[in-house]
């Protein structure tokens, strides 16, 4: 993939175009419109007099650039929109359109906070009837977001509130029944990033009604997310960050009486991890409850790539720990492992490349040979072997002759791509 990506940029560099690597995935991985989104862009395109760059959201369920959702709940569907077009300057547009007589018009058009799109939500965040449009505006590196809120109530669209904000979230965590937004803000110079709730809980209008501070000083988030827990009936927070120091900490909070609070301190879990991608928490095993992966530090050192790692809930009332097995980290690959073979085994790199192995210490036996496929590879395995996925990854595993079929089985199956 990267290689034809750099491809295309020649190609487009030869031909006198010029595009960013976003424009060049977006024009990718665009789908064939539908008639009626078809109907709803030529609309904009009259509406301007030039066409439009259709600009997809990199996250979010709703992954579409045209979106179609009934904002008032009166039944009828209109359509929001997310573009860029040559004369409107480099920010992204969104346009919101509805349909009377058969026909689609634009009631609302107008420039983003940002040159890209990172989500966008449908919620409602107050007792009114009418939807709001939360966006989040980004930059080609993301790294920056602004979350602008837009109202649409009684058919006027406007935005209401905006702020730049590393990152954040649309859940109910107040316990109304109606959203809420958690966000975390904008790093100032050595002071401690804010974690903060915007809820319309006793107003009429979205106002900060809790906030906690991180844990470190110039807090990198990298995620935050929603998880049931055994401590509140509400719902937790949880928000993975990261420090200079590439430490990696997760901070679980739950909304009480206009305050978060405490669920399990920052510091008791930790981990270093300086690779270019983010280890954050997950429902590994979908039972609603978040877990958090561990490095385990082994007396016995591992390959720099090779980590034993544990994905443990910190939200039961009792620690639980889901899974211990090893992820490779290069790659993002991580497999289960039974409880049985911890401290028992080390793990090492093969001969071959891309090639790692788990090794019961006591004899050198090789129990698990992990190899990773080159792309398209097309191999049969052999009794003691089994092929898995994860995405366009393939992963041969041959299995010493000493390793029963219920683990072989449990190994298989739990690969998790973490990358």
């Amino acid at each position: 993939m990267k290689r034809f990506l750099a491809l295309m940029l020649a190609m487009l560099t030869l031909t006198g175009c010029f595009a960013d690597k976003d424009n060049i995935i977006n024009l990718l991985s665009s789908p064939k419109l539908s008639q009626r989104e078809s109907e709803i862009v030529r609309c904009i395109t009259e509406h301007l007099g030039e066409d439009v760059i259709l600009k997809y959201p990199k996250q979010g369920r709703n992954i579409s650039p045209v979106q179609t959702v009934d904002l008032s709940h009166n039944g009828s569907q209109e359509a929001v929109v997310l573009y860029t077009a040559p004369n409107t300057g480099g920010n992204v547009r969104m346009a919101v359109l509805s349909k009377t007589e058969g026909q689609w018009h634009v009631d609302y058009d107008a420039e983003g906070y940002g040159t890209e799109i990172y989500n966008i939500i449908f919620a409602n965040l107050d007792k009114g009837q009418d939807k709001h449009i939360i966006v989040g505006y980004t930059f080609s590196d993301s790294s920056e977001k602004f979350l602008a809120v837009y109202s649409t109530s009684r058919g006027k669209i406007g935005d209401i509130q905006y702020q730049a904000c590393q990152d954040f979230m649309v859940e109910d965590v107040t316990g109304d029944g109606i959203s809420d937004i958690i966000l975390a803000s904008l790093n100032a110079d050595n002071k401690n990033t804010q974690l903060r709730l915007l809820s319309t809980q006793d107003n009429t209008f979205l106002s900060n009604v809790a906030t906690k501070q991180l844990s470190v000083p110039n807090a990198r988030v990298t995620n935050i997310d929603i998880s049931n827990t055994d401590f509140s009936d509400r719902q937790a927070v949880l928000v993975d960050y990261t420090d200079s120091y590439f430490r990696v900490y997760t901070q679980r909070v739950y909304y009480d009486e206009n305050d978060f609070t405490t669920i399990l301190k920052p510091d008791v879990v930790q981990k270093k991890w300086d690779y270019d991608y983010n280890i954050n928490s997950r429902d590994v095993d979908g039972d609603g409850f978040m877990e958090t992966p561990t490095v385990i530090t082994d007396v016995d050192p591992t390959p720099e790539n090779l980590k034993f790692m544990e994905w443990t809930g910190f939200l039961l009332n009792e620690p639980v720990r889901k899974y211990y097995g090893f992820c490779e980290a290069e790659n993002g690959l991580y497999f289960p492992l039974p409880d049985s073979w911890q401290n028992l085994v080390t793990l090492a790199y093969g001969e071959e490349q891309d090639n790692w192995q788990v090794i019961r210490i006591s004899d050198g036996t090789v129990l698990l040979s992990f190899t990773l496929l080159p792309t398209g590879h097309n191999q049969h395995t052999d009794e003691n072997g089994t092929i898995v996925n994860a995405g366009t990854l393939q992963i041969k595993i041959v299995f010493d002759e000493s390793v029963p079929k219920d683990q072989r089985d449990y190994i298989a199956k739990g690969l998790m791509y973490i990358r």
